[in-house]
């Protein structure tokens, strides 16, 4: 009789149980437990096409008020309209979990699906739906672009992105055409995007390029948008006797205003420069001075100058990008608000001469201290293209999906001539960053820095 009554008061508590609670709790002997929380444990973040089944199942945790697992709770799962969750619903295991697969709606951009228990607050999982057609994580793609002087070679890519509605394409490229090394032919030139990252077109009316020479000739673009007057600004290098950083600006990526002097040095003292505007009143140009000997020098090192309006400088400041027996040459930097942090990446000269065999990535929280990642973004022989050389480099990041896209330049040796190009790939954040040194000695093992077929005659 003692246990048939126990039996029967083990029963009508579980009859005073909320329905969403464990049947599990209400075994004889035990108090029933009731979750108190749902949380997204894993699943969230991904990024795949439209359309297309996440690679990661979604997975929901439900625990009590103690934090505790909840073992056999029902979850709902709801993409409202963005694709569909299967199944539907799903029971939670020993460990509290609960799991479901996620096919993207038709609709690119983020999307949200919801893990419910009954009455508590839902947890939420995002997703970003890419194009169809969007390049495969990891996978390199060679660029084509119509230069002006029809050779499709190129050089010195540099990425920036506008606001939506503010110019007819949001992505630009700024790059310069560099057929078989000719320096003559490097003129800043501009291209455009809705959002395909390996397929760049001029802007209806825009020139082909920019800007000409009026003397030595040009190289180095660097393009940033300015919020304020929503332009953008081109900001490039002319070499004679001296480096001179120019500028002109464009309120329609057309039309572009008389270019004028914002830095002056001699020969070769500010190559590369690269600006960010990081808010109305803060901006910062980073350089690489390699004194007079350019290209021949056996070390270069980076130099910040400030403004306040993008037009007036200061004085250049020297800074240590560390790195045993390489120094930077040509240096891409962008601020990360997203990260509260400058990002740089660069190619790595060595003491021989800059047909540099790898580029690296950087971070800062100020622009001055930076740490430079031990492994190689990328280095010479990652493709046919850049068999011998891999050279200035920029990228853009996507917080939403955690992506890093790069757009590379490089060349390889073709008997006579080197023949550049440029490339674009896109990789997870936390896998460029990851900390994997690279030492000197299996680098040499590995080929990456044996010296090139041929020394450049020119450098771009």
């Amino acid at each position: 009789m003692t246990s048939i009554r126990r039996s029967k008061r083990s029963l009508a508590r579980c009859l005073l149980v909320p329905f969403f609670a464990s049947l599990a709790a209400c075994s004889e002997g035990s108090a029933p437990v009731a979750p108190a929380e749902v949380r997204a444990t894993s699943g969230g973040g991904q990024t795949a096409p439209v359309q297309t089944m996440l690679p990661a199942p979604l997975v929901a945790t439900v625990v009590d008020e103690g934090g505790n697992p909840v073992r056999g709770i029902t979850v709902n799962w709801d993409a409202g309209g963005a694709g569909r969750v299967d199944p539907a619903s799903s029971t939670t295991d020993g460990e509290g979990r609960a799991a479901a697969r996620w096919m993207l709606g038709e609709e690119t951009g983020i999307e949200n699906a919801l893990a419910t228990v009954s009455d508590l607050p839902p947890a939420t999982f995002s997703a970003v739906a890419e194009p169809p057609d969007a390049i495969p994580l990891g996978e390199i793609r060679v660029l084509s672009l119509p230069t002006y002087e029809g050779s499709g070679q190129v050089v010195h890519p540099d990425y920036v992105r506008s606001p939506v509605g503010a110019f007819a394409h949001g992505h630009h490229l700024a790059i310069t055409p560099y057929p078989f090394g000719n320096a003559n032919y490097e003129n800043p030139s501009l291209f455009a995007s809705l959002g395909k990252r390996d397929a760049w077109l001029l802007e209806p009316g825009a020139p082909n390029p920019i800007v000409r020479p009026k003397s030595g000739h040009l190289s180095d673009p660097d393009v940033v948008y300015v919020p304020e007057s929503n332009e953008l600004w081109l900001y490039y290098r002319q070499a004679t006797d001296y480096n001179v950083v120019l500028l002109t600006r464009s309120a329609d990526g057309r039309r572009w205003s008389e270019p004028v002097e914002v830095a002056r040095r001699p020969s070769h003292e500010i190559v590369s420069p690269t600006v960010v505007r990081k808010s109305a009143s803060e901006w910062y140009m980073w350089a690489v001075n390699s004194g007079p000997s350019g290209c021949g020098a056996s070390s270069a090192r980076v130099e910040l100058r400030r403004s306040t309006d993008g037009e007036r400088w200061s004085e250049p400041e020297p800074l240590d990008f560390p790195l045993p027996d390489l120094w930077p040459w040509h240096v891409e930097v962008q601020w990360m608000s997203s990260r509260n942090e400058f990002w740089a990446v660069f190619n790595a000269k060595t003491k021989s001469g800059c047909t540099t065999p790898a580029v690296f990535i950087a971070r800062s929280p100020d622009g001055v201290e930076w740490t430079v990642t031990g492994r190689p973004v990328i280095a010479k022989g990652r493709i046919p293209e850049f068999e011998h050389i891999v050279y200035r480099s920029t990228f853009d990041y996507d917080p939403a999906a955690d992506i890093v896209t790069f757009w590379y330049s490089g060349a390889r040796y073709m008997g006579t001539d080197y023949v550049w190009g440029a490339a674009v790939e896109r990789r997870p954040r936390e896998e460029v960053f990851a900390a994997v040194e690279t030492t000197m000695n299996a680098a040499m093992d590995a080929g990456i820095y044996h010296p090139p077929p041929a020394p450049l005659r020119e450098w771009p």
